[in-house]
């Protein structure tokens, strides 16, 4: 791409991820020796998320744009409004309908369902893809392109995808 534009949101949500087993899978081998390594992440728990958007092109549009920051953000208003102080749970998680029930109970947990593990990896990706639907959706696809999405979880630790 000639020309990128990237947009920064953030949201509040929480998320389990599930599926983490410390004890084997890549990169097990750096803690092999150290004794039991405590699995956090399968505990309920929040991040405070920024989200980057980086869009391009190889044209300019008729007003020396890629596209106009607003329109961008405007994709991604309404999941970003969604997302925002909720909880992320794969349906396949062992807890998801447990955690239906308490939130339909007592309204106090917003749920946002997804058919994928929570990781910072996949919500990258889930991202990424909302995106180039709505550009695709809109016919402006082939104009532009979603070159990646960066998403932090902490200060210090981000995913990012790219196709």
């Amino acid at each position: 791409m000639k020309w990128e534009i990237s947009k920064t949101f953030r949201f509040e949500a929480g998320h389990r991820v599930w599926k983490q087993n410390l004890t084997y899978g890549r990169g097990a081998e750096f803690t092999k020796g150290a004794g039991v390594p405590q699995n956090k992440c399968v505990n309920l728990h929040g991040h405070s998320y920024v989200l980057e958007v980086v869009v391009g092109s190889d044209t300019l549009s008729e007003q020396d744009m890629v596209m106009d920051f607003y329109h961008v953000k405007n994709a991604l208003k309404d999941l970003i409004d969604e997302i925002d102080h909720s909880f992320i749970i794969d349906k396949k998680d062992p807890m998801f309908e447990s955690l239906k029930e308490v939130a339909h109970r007592f309204g106090a947990l917003k749920v946002f369902a997804v058919d994928f593990c929570p990781t910072a990896e996949a919500l990258a990706k889930f991202f990424y893809d909302f995106l180039e639907d709505k550009l695709r959706e809109k016919g402006l696809l082939g104009e532009v392109k979603v070159v990646k999405v960066v998403l932090w979880e902490t200060a210090t630790s981000k995913a990012e995808y790219k196709a």
